[in-house]
């Protein structure tokens, strides 16, 4: 073997030899660097598997290492507020720590005390608490963005596959708060489905984050995945191009593939590592994405997958309410699962999805 270490990776986020840069990253790094731009908050939206996560990890990894930015990376599950404040905290520029601090004084006093009477100084001690606990943690949040911003330093959070709870509602609203008071130093970047990002979309009080940009993951180029191929696994480039054309630009799926070929014995060919390629990508990625379908969604995907012609007049021949085709080809375009760039076709681009849902779905 050329190379001991298996250069293509499942682990989401993490980038890898095998990276291969569609630039999309740059668009948000771009927005958030240029002092003309008043572009504060980026969606990295896709389907499972397409690589939102690996632009995420480049972006938040861009600016970890340039001056004058503090890089928080949020988990979607916990409480993102209590969290940036802990973490804001612990800048040494930053004290909204608890203090305690004990006085001591005398004071003069004549008269009874309790029952004995006397004349002279007592020396009284107490002690005062500063607990920034006591304000709300908006005021809290907004007080500390404030004294990084007099510092001339920008704030990014990242949340990586968000979702709505009430926790993530709440911080968001915060966050078009303290843009709309003036807080010009702090940048949001998010990745997610778009079923999970639209549920944002039905609070009121988030229309901002509605509006906001969002950067469309797409498929990898077939040039550029044959490339990588012929390169990482040193083959030529007949074989590259037969692997890239199997896996269809799906992110997932080259990387699977692509470390199934790598450890392969000697004597075996791409098709005999289809059956190991299907257990995985099917229990890793489209199980979960059927899970997100309805069944409406579900009937028009087995229709779909099972015309050969892909032709949409033969779709919908099939279909017992053609009617509801255009709103379900919208949804199935939302969710990235449906292709219709070609002209009055639709079709579904991702390797062995038929054999997933006639097997499976």
């Amino acid at each position: 073997m050329f190379n001991v270490v298996d250069p293509f990776t499942r682990m989401p986020g993490i980038a890898g030899k095998a990276y291969i840069d569609m630039h999309y990253k740059d668009i948000v790094i771009n927005s958030f660097e240029n002092p003309e731009s008043s572009k504060y908050i980026y969606k990295i939206v896709g389907l499972r598997g397409s690589g939102k996560s690996v632009e995420y990890s480049q972006i938040l990894g861009h600016f970890q290492k340039k001056d004058k930015w503090l890089v928080y990376s949020l988990s979607s599950a916990g409480n993102p507020i209590k969290t940036l404040i802990s973490k804001l905290s612990k800048e040494p520029f930053i004290d909204n720590r608890l203090h305690s601090t004990t006085k001591n004084s005398e004071i003069s006093s004549s008269g009874k005390i309790k029952i004995i009477e006397a004349s002279g100084k007592v020396g009284v001690s107490y002690s005062s608490e500063e607990n920034m606990n006591y304000y709300s943690d908006e005021a809290t949040m907004a007080e500390m963005i404030g004294k990084v911003q007099k510092k001339k330093i920008n704030i990014l959070v990242g949340i990586d596959d968000i979702s709505r709870t009430q926790e993530m509602v709440q911080f968001l609203s915060i966050w078009g708060s303290l843009l709309l008071e003036g807080y010009r130093n702090i940048y949001l970047v998010c990745t997610g489905l778009y079923q999970n990002i639209e549920e944002f979309t039905k609070v009121k009080n988030l229309t901002f984050f509605k509006r906001s940009d969002s950067v469309e993951i797409k498929s990898l180029n077939q040039y550029d995945t044959a490339y990588m191929y012929q390169k990482l696994l040193n083959i030529d480039e007949k074989e590259a191009a037969k692997l890239s054309r199997f896996v269809k630009g799906y992110a997932y799926a080259y990387q699977v593939m692509g470390s199934l070929y790598f450890n392969k014995n000697d004597d075996h060919t791409m098709e005999d590592l289809i059956s190991s390629f299907r257990h995985i990508i099917f229990k890793d990625s489209y199980d979960l994405i059927w899970k997100t379908l309805t069944e409406a969604e579900k009937n028009l995907v087995r229709i779909i997958v099972n015309t050969e012609s892909m032709k949409v007049s033969d779709i919908k021949e099939k279909m017992e309410n053609p009617n509801s085709y255009s709103v379900l080809r919208s949804r199935l375009e939302n969710k990235h699962i449906l292709s219709t760039s070609e002209w009055g076709k639709a079709r579904i681009d991702l390797p062995e999805f038929k054999e997933f849902v006639n097997l499976w779905g």
